[in-house]
């Protein structure tokens, strides 16, 4: 994730402060919430790209599944 205002209150490389609400969200989803490094606008282009590489993966399922 982007380190996003609503997401991370202060954010640290080592230990960022999550929002307590957005935590408790991520623990009942059971997901993990890794904030990306504060100013490393390069980190931003790889995880867009992961994340489109994914999408594309769970829709080609989610064809196959359906025919």
């Amino acid at each position: 994730m982007d380190n996003l205002k609503a997401g991370v209150t202060k954010a640290c490389f080592y230990d960022p402060a999550l929002n307590r609400t957005y935590a408790d969200m991520a623990a009942h989803y059971d997901t993990a919430i890794v904030p990306a490094r504060p100013h490393r606008p390069k980190d931003k282009a790889k995880v867009e790209g992961a994340v489109l590489l994914a999408e594309r993966w769970m829709s080609r399922w989610k064809r196959a599944i359906a025919c």
